[in-house]
C-alpha cells in the first residue's frame, strides 16, 4: 500500500516529499557526523562560499543541504511530468532518489554533490527538450555551462560532460556547431572565475593547483560497514531486476523514452565508473548515479505485474534504510 500510495502525483504526495526527507534525515539533524569526507581537503570555489557562509552553524548547513536535496528530487519528477517518461504523473523517481542519496548516513550534510546535482538535472532536462528540433540547439552551449558552473561546487561533477557528448550523440545528427557549443559552455565559467581572480589581484597558480587536487584519486572502501554492504547489495539486485525489465520492454516503449532510458543507463555508467576506478572515497557521487536509480526503480515497479511483489520489495528497500538508521 505504501507503495502506491508514493506512486501518486497529487498534492499530497507533493506534500508528503519534504516530510519523508525530514524523517529520513532526522537523526544526523541531532548527532554529530565525525566522518571527513574527501570533498573537505581541496574545496571548489563557489562551494566554499557557502560553506564559510554557513560555517559552525550545523543545524543551518544541515537545513541547506536539505532543502537543495528536496529540489533535486522535485526536478527529477518535473522531467516525467515534462515527457511523459513513466505511465502517469508522479512523484516515485524523488522519494527513491532521497532514499538512495540518504542512505549513506554520514553524508546528510552540506555537500558540494548536493549543489552539482541540481545543475546537473537542469541540464539533463536542457539537452533532452533537443530531440527532433530543427536547426542548431544551442541548448547544448547551456547544458556545459550548467555543468561546468556544477563543477565550480564540485569539481569531480565535470565528468558529467561525458553525458552531455553522449546525450549529443544520441539525440542529434553530427553537427560541428553543436560540439564546439559544449567545449565553449564549459571553458566560460572558469575563464570568467580566473578573471576575476586576476582582476582582483589573487595568484593564479595556487588558485588552479588548489581544482586539480580535486581530481586526484583516492580508494578506500572501509566506509562500508556489513550493514551497508547488505543494503547496497539488495539494491543492487533491484537494479538488475528493473535492468532486465527494461531490456524486456525496450522495443515496445516510444523512441524518445528508448533514447531517455538510453542516455540514464549512460549516467549510471560513467559514474560507477569513475566511482570504482578513481574516486571510492567519494560517496557523494551518489547524488548523480541516484538520478538513473530513481528512474530506472521507478520504471521497475510501475510495470511488475505482481503487485504485491512491488510492495513487499519496497518495503524490503525501506526495512533496510531502517536498518542502517539503527545501526549507524
Amino acid at each position: 500500500m505504501f507503495l502506491k500510495f508514493l506512486q501518486g502525483g497529487r498534492p499530497v504526495q507533493f506534500i508528503f516529499l519534504p516530510v519523508l526527507a525530514v524523517l529520513f534525515w532526522m537523526k544526523y539533524f541531532i548527532l554529530p557526523q565525525p566522518v571527513p569526507m574527501s570533498f573537505e581537503v581541496s574545496p571548489m570555489p563557489l562551494y566554499q562560499i557557502f560553506s564559510r557562509l554557513l560555517g559552525g552553524q550545523e543545524f543551518l548547513s544541515k537545513t541547506v543541504a536539505l532543502v537543495l536535496l528536496v529540489i533535486n528530487a522535485l526536478l527529477l519528477s518535473r522531467l516525467n511530468m515534462k515527457f511523459i517518461l513513466l505511465k502517469s504523473r508522479t512523484y516515485l523517481p524523488s522519494f527513491i532518489f532521497i532514499l538512495v542519496v540518504s542512505s549513506y548516513l554520514p553524508l546528510q550534510r552540506l555537500n558540494p554533490a548536493v549543489f552539482a546535482s541540481i545543475f546537473m538535472l537542469i541540464a539533463i532536462e536542457a539537452i533532452f527538450g533537443t530531440f527532433k528540433k530543427e536547426g542548431l540547439a544551442y541548448e547544448y552551449f547551456h547544458a556545459s555551462f550548467l555543468i561546468s558552473t556544477g563543477s565550480l561546487f564540485y569539481a569531480r561533477g565535470a565528468y558529467l560532460m561525458i553525458i552531455i557528448w553522449i546525450g549529443l550523440s544520441l539525440l542529434r545528427n553530427i553537427r560541428w556547431r553543436e560540439w564546439a557549443f559544449t567545449i565553449i559552455g564549459f571553458l566560460l565559467p572558469y575563464i570568467f572565475l580566473f578573471s576575476w581572480y586576476y582582476m582582483t589581484g589573487q595568484e593564479l597558480r595556487p588558485r588552479w593547483q588548489e581544482m586539480i587536487m580535486n581530481f586526484i584519486p583516492d580508494h578506500d572502501f572501509s566506509h562500508f560497514n556489513k550493514y551497508y554492504i547488505l543494503f547496497y547489495a539488495f539494491l543492487a539486485l533491484l537494479i538488475l531486476l528493473a535492468s532486465h525489465k527494461m531490456v524486456s520492454n525496450y522495443q515496445g516503449l516510444k523512441i524518445y523514452v528508448r533514447k531517455f532510458y538510453r542516455l540514464n543507463f549512460w549516467i549510471f555508467a560513467v559514474t560507477l565508473i569513475v566511482y570504482f576506478s578513481l574516486y571510492s572515497r567519494s560517496l557523494e557521487l551518489v547524488y548523480f548515479s541516484g538520478f538513473a536509480i530513481a528512474y530506472i526503480l521507478s520504471y521497475y515497479f510501475f510495470n511488475l505485474r505482481s503487485k504485491l511483489m512491488g510492495e513487499i520489495l519496497f518495503g524490503l528497500l525501506l526495512a533496510g534504510y531502517v536498518m542502517l538508521l539503527i545501526t549507524s
